[in-house]
C-alpha cells in the first residue's frame, strides 16, 4: 500500500481506504447498465466518510420528477420511471461557516461511472479500477485537501465556506441534468467552482456540449430465403453512417466541432434481414452558434442522403423495397440537443489557481476541451474551472485499464489544501477593505 508515499500530506492511508470503499460500490450509471440503487449506496459511503472528517451535511436529496418534463433533458433520462430520481441523490457537505456565494468555494465531482464496473486494486503505487481517475479518485483527494486546510488553519472556519458536492448523472449521456444543474438551481454556487475532472492538473475554463442525433429504420423483416422481402436496416444505416461521415464530418471539423459516428445495431444473426435498427452519432460543439449551423446542415443532408441512396441502388432488387419506402421507414430524431457550453474567464481566480499549482490551459485552442457537467455552472460573479489529476486519455478513463498513481492523488490533495487557504486569505483581505 505504498505507506511511505502516503505517510505525509492530506491524502493518507485512511483517505485511501475511504476511496477504496467508494470505488468498490458499483455505481455505474443506470444509462450504462448499472443498477440505480447503487448510486445511493455510493453517496452514503461518501457522506459517512465526509462526516467522519468534520464536514457538515448541507444537502442529501434529488430533484422533483417535474424536472423530467424539460425539453433539454436527454431523451433516455426523460423516459425513466417516476421513482428514478429518488435513487439518484446528490450529496453536498461543507466546512466553514454558512456564507453567501461570494465567500464560497465549491468543489464538484461525480460518483457515477461508466460501465462495466471494475473492482479496485492496488499495484505498488498505482490504483486501478473504475472511478480511479474518473471521478471518485479526484473527489476523495479533494475532500482530503479541504479537511487538511481547515485543520491546519482554524481561522478559515470563520472566514469562508467550502462546499464539496458529490453528484450523479454525469455519465451515460445524462449530462448532469439531474445532478449538477439541480444544485446550481438551488443556489449552491460559489465565487470559485472547481470541477475535479481529470485534466492533467491544468485548469480548463471552457467545456463543449454535445448533441445526439438518432437515425432509425422501422420496416419489415425478412429471411435469407427472401432477402428482397424486407427493408434492410443494416444496408440503410450503414449507408447513412458512411454518408454523414463523408458529408458532415469534414464540415464539423472545419467549424471546430467533433463528430463521432457511434453505435449501429440491427441484429446478430447471419441469416436474417433486419427491418429495424438504430444508428447514433454524437456532435460535440463549442458554441450555440456552432451547434445551430450543424443542426441546419444535418437536416439539409437527409434528403440528399435519400436521393444518393436511391441512385446508388437503382435496379438492385435487394434494396428496391427500401428505396421505395425510404420516407416511410427511415426516421431521424434527437436524443439530446440545446445544451449550454461553458466559456468563462476571470483573471483574479485564474491567478489564485495558478498560485496553487493549477495553471490555465486553453482547451478550445488545441481541441482538448471536453464535455462534462460543468456546463451548467456558469453565471455572473463566479468562475467555473475544470481541473483534476490524471488525464482522460493518459489514464485509461472509460477503459478496462483505468488507473491513477497514488502520488498524483497525494499531490492533488496538497494543492487543494493550498487553494483553500489562498481562497480564504484573499476573501478575508477583501472583507477587510470593505
Amino acid at each position: 500500500m505504498s505507506e511511505p508515499l502516503l505517510a505525509d500530506g492530506p491524502f493518507g492511508p485512511a483517505e485511501l481506504e475511504w476511496l477504496l470503499d467508494l470505488m468498490a460500490v458499483p455505481s455505474v450509471s443506470p444509462f450504462e447498465g448499472g443498477k440505480a440503487e447503487h448510486t445511493v449506496d455510493a453517496q452514503r459511503v461518501f457522506l459517512d466518510g465526509a462526516l467522519a472528517r468534520g464536514f457538515e451535511q448541507v444537502l442529501f436529496g434529488s430533484p422533483e420528477p417535474s424536472l423530467l418534463d424539460r425539453d433539454d433533458v436527454p431523451a433516455p433520462v426523460r423516459r425513466v420511471g417516476p421513482g428514478f430520481l429518488a435513487t439518484q441523490p446528490s450529496a453536498v457537505v461543507r466546512m466553514g461557516r454558512a456564507a453567501g456565494p461570494e465567500r464560497r468555494l465549491v468543489v464538484n465531482f461525480h460518483v457515477d461511472t461508466v460501465g462495466p464496473h471494475i473492482d479496485p486494486r492496488l499495484d505498488g503505487g498505482v490504483l486501478y479500477g473504475r472511478g480511479a481517475v474518473d471521478d471518485k479518485g479526484p473527489g476523495i483527494a479533494a475532500a482530503a485537501g479541504i479537511a487538511a486546510a481547515f485543520a491546519a488553519e482554524p481561522w478559515l472556519a470563520g472566514a469562508i465556506e467550502v462546499q464539496l458536492a458529490s453528484v450523479p448523472g454525469e455519465e451515460g449521456g445524462a449530462m448532469g441534468t439531474y445532478g449538477t444543474r439541480w444544485l446550481v438551481e438551488q443556489g449552491l454556487v460559489g465565487r470559485l467552482m472547481l470541477f475535479a475532472e481529470p485534466t492533467g492538473g491544468r485548469v480548463m475554463d471552457a467545456c463543449t456540449a454535445a448533441m445526439t442525433p438518432r437515425f432509425s429504420v422501422t420496416g419489415a423483416d425478412s429471411t435469407d430465403d427472401h432477402p428482397a422481402g424486407g427493408h434492410n436496416a443494416t444496408v440503410a444505416l450503414g449507408f447513412l453512417a458512411d454518408f454523414l461521415a463523408r458529408r458532415l464530418g469534414p464540415r464539423a471539423h472545419e467549424l471546430g466541432a467533433k463528430l463521432c459516428v457511434a453505435g449501429l445495431h440491427t441484429g446478430d444473426s447471419h441469416n436474417r434481414v433486419y427491418g429495424t435498427g438504430e444508428l447514433r452519432m454524437n456532435i460535440a460543439y463549442q458554441s450555440a452558434d456552432q451547434a445551430a449551423v450543424l443542426e441546419r446542415e444535418l437536416a439539409g443532408l437527409l434528403p440528399r442522403a435519400r436521393d444518393e441512396f436511391a441512385a446508388a441502388h437503382a435496379g438492385n432488387p435487394l434494396s428496391a423495397r427500401l428505396v421505395e419506402d425510404w420516407d416511410r421507414v427511415v426516421r431521424f430524431d434527437w436524443l439530446k440537443r440545446g445544451l449550454p457550453v461553458l466559456d468563462n474567464r476571470d483573471p483574479a481566480m485564474e491567478a489564485l489557481l495558478a498560485e496553487a499549482g493549477f495553471p490555465r490551459h486553453d482547451g478550445l485552442a488545441d481541441g482538448s476541451a471536453f464535455t462534462c457537467d460543468a456546463i451548467w455552472a456558469g453565471g455572473p460573479d463566479r468562475y467555473v474551472a475544470v481541473c483534476g489529476p490524471g488525464g482522460l486519455d493518459t489514464h485509461g478513463a472509460h477503459t478496462p485499464g483505468e488507473f491513477l498513481e497514488l502520488e498524483q492523488l497525494a499531490r492533488y490533495a496538497q494543492q487543494i489544501k493550498d487553494l483553500v487557504v489562498r481562497f480564504g486569505t484573499r476573501t478575508a483581505a477583501l472583507e477587510d477593505k470593505r
